[in-house]
């Protein structure tokens, strides 16, 4: 189980660890630590609800579509979210990274 637990590490680390920062250039988006913890949490939960959605999706078309199709959406989705500027478009932004996400992975 270690192997899984560092993995595990290594994939929230990169996906929080970074978005933690990206809001920060917006003075009134990211004003406390609270809806800092909001918006990683987003990601989570729309990855962990949406992934069975994907996986049916996947096995139905096949999994090259979802998963370049996840890839796509979630570069535009991490765009924005480097580009937004108020709260409503860095929460929809982070929803969005969590959907592409549970597309991909």
């Amino acid at each position: 189980m270690w192997p899984l637990y560092a993995a595990g590490f290594t994939t929230a680390f990169g996906a929080h660890g970074i978005a933690a920062n990206l809001g920060a250039d917006s003075a009134d988006a990211v004003t406390s630590l609270l809806v800092l913890g909001g918006l990683l949490a987003l990601y989570d939960g729309a990855e962990v609800v949406l992934k069975p959605v994907f996986g049916t999706i996947a096995d139905r078309i096949g999994a090259r579509p979802v998963l370049l199709g996840g890839l796509v959406a979630f570069a535009v989705a991490s765009a924005l979210y480097a580009l937004a500027d108020s709260p409503g478009w860095l929460w929809a932004a982070r929803l969005g990274q969590g959907a592409a996400a549970s597309a991909f992975s």
